[in-house]
C-alpha cells in the first residue's frame, strides 16, 4: 500500500488560514466597494428656490442611488450639513459653488447666482404718473402689472393708504416733493416707489388796464375845486368853542414806566435762583423780572424775611435743594416778594439753615 503524500509537506497549514483569512476580507472589502460606489458624474441632486435672491430660502436635496452619508457645503463658510434634505438662505449677493460629498468619496459642484433685487419679469409693479404735477390739478395714476388683485396707493400726504383701485384720480393739496407707494397683492417687499413734485398753482395776471382807452363817468374838471380866493376854513371857528380837557402833568420815563417786566415761571425762577448758588448767575440777572428792584422782600422758610439780594449773597457758593417756591408781582409784572423754602447739604445730609 502506498503512502499518501500532501501538497506543499514543507508549508506550515497556518499560512494557508492566513492565505484565507486574508481572501475573506479582500472579498467583504469588494463587496462592499461595490455596494458603496457612487458614479459621481451620475450624482442626482437639485437645487431649488423661488428667487435667488438674498434672504430667501433655497432648498437642497439628494437623491443619488447608493447614497448613505451627506455633506453640503453653500459656498458661503457657513457650517457643513450633513442632511440628505437641507434648506439655506445667503445674505450677500454674488456667486456660490454648491459641493456635494456623498458617501465621503463623490464630491460634486453646482453653481449658485444670488441677487440683490428679484429677477422675475414683471414682478416689481411700476407707477405710472407724471412727474409733475400742480395742487388741487387732478393726477391719473396707474400700474404697469395686470396680474394683481389688491393695490395699496399712498401719495405721501396722509401717510396712509389713500386708495385701493389699480388706476385711481388724486388731487394734491400742498406742494413739494411727494413719495408715491404702490403695494400689489400684499407684497411689502416689492414695494413700486416714484417720486413727483407738486408745483403751486398758478395765478393768472389780469388784463392789464389801458388809461388812454379807460372811459371817466364824469369829466375831470368835475372833480377839481373851482378856481378863486382863498377862503377861511369854517372848521377853525367851530373848535373854539369845544371845552378843551386839562393838560397831564408830563411824566418822566413814562415809556419805561409802561413797559412790562417779561414773563418768567416759577421753574424757571427757581432754576436761575439754583443757578445762584452755584456761581454762574448773579442778582443782576434778575433786574428785568424784578423792575431792577433788589430789596424785595423773600420769606425764608417760613422763619426769616431778608431782601432778595442778602438772599443771592447767603446761597452763593453752597448746594441748596429748592423744595417750594412762590411769587408774587403786580400790575406790571414786576415780582413784589417771594417765598422760598430750601435745604443745603451739611455732613452729606439736607438740612434747612
Amino acid at each position: 500500500m502506498k503512502k499518501r503524500t500532501s501538497f506543499l509537506p514543507n508549508i506550515d497549514p497556518r499560512i494557508y488560514l492566513s492565505f484565507g483569512i486574508i481572501f475573506l476580507l479582500s472579498l467583504v472589502f469588494l463587496v462592499y466597494q461595490y455596494f458603496r460606489h457612487i458614479d459621481c458624474e451620475n450624482a442626482n441632486f437639485y437645487i431649488h428656490a423661488d428667487e435667488y435672491i438674498v434672504n430667501k430660502v433655497v432648498a437642497f436635496n439628494d437623491n443619488t442611488k447608493g447614497a448613505i452619508s451627506w455633506e453640503w457645503d453653500f459656498g458661503d463658510n457657513t457650517p457643513a450639513d450633513r442632511r440628505q434634505r437641507t434648506l439655506h438662505y445667503y445674505k450677500k449677493p454674488g456667486e456660490y459653488i454648491v459641493k456635494l460629498k456623498i458617501n465621503g468619496n463623490c464630491i460634486h459642484e453646482k453653481p449658485v447666482t444670488i441677487t440683490s433685487i428679484s429677477q422675475q419679469n414683471g414682478y416689481l409693479p411700476i407707477i405710472i404718473a407724471p412727474n409733475v404735477t400742480t395742487v388741487s390739478e387732478p393726477v391719473y395714476f396707474n400700474a404697469e402689472k395686470e396680474a394683481g388683485e389688491s393695490w395699496e396707493w399712498s401719495f405721501g400726504e396722509t401717510g396712509s393708504t389713500d386708495a385701493l383701485e389699480k388706476a385711481p384720480v388724486y388731487r394734491f393739496k400742498t406742494t413739494g416733493d411727494k413719495k408715491i407707494t404702490l403695494i400689489v397683492n400684499g407684497d411689502i417687499e416689492h414695494t413700486a416707489v416714484k417720486t413727483i413734485y407738486v408745483a403751486p398753482k398758478v395765478i393768472r395776471a389780469k388784463q392789464k388796464v389801458n388809461i388812454k382807452s379807460y372811459k371817466f363817468e364824469k369829466p375831470h374838471s368835475a372833480f377839481s375845486l373851482p378856481p378863486g380866493e382863498a377862503q377861511k376854513d369854517p372848521l377853525v371857528d367851530m373848535l373854539q368853542y369845544i371845552p378843551v380837557s386839562p393838560k397831564m402833568k408830563p411824566q418822566k420815563d413814562s415809556g419805561i414806566a409802561a413797559k412790562k417786566a417779561p414773563e418768567i415761571s416759577n421753574e424757571q425762577f427757581r432754576i436761575m435762583v439754583g443757578q445762584v448758588a452755584a456761581q454762574t448767575k448773579t442778582k443782576d440777572d434778575f433786574k428785568d423780572f424784578m423792575c431792577e428792584r433788589y430789596d424785595i422782600p423773600v420769606v425764608v422758610n417760613e422763619k426769616k424775611l431778608i431782601p432778595f439780594d442778602q438772599l443771592c449773597q447767603e446761597i452763593a457758593g453752597k448746594k441748596i435743594k429748592i423744595t417750594a417756591l412762590r411769587m408774587n408781582k403786580n400790575t406790571k409784572n414786576c415780582i413784589q416778594s417771594i417765598s422760598i423754602h430750601y435745604n443745603v447739604k451739611k455732613w452729606m445730609l439736607w438740612m434747612e439753615e
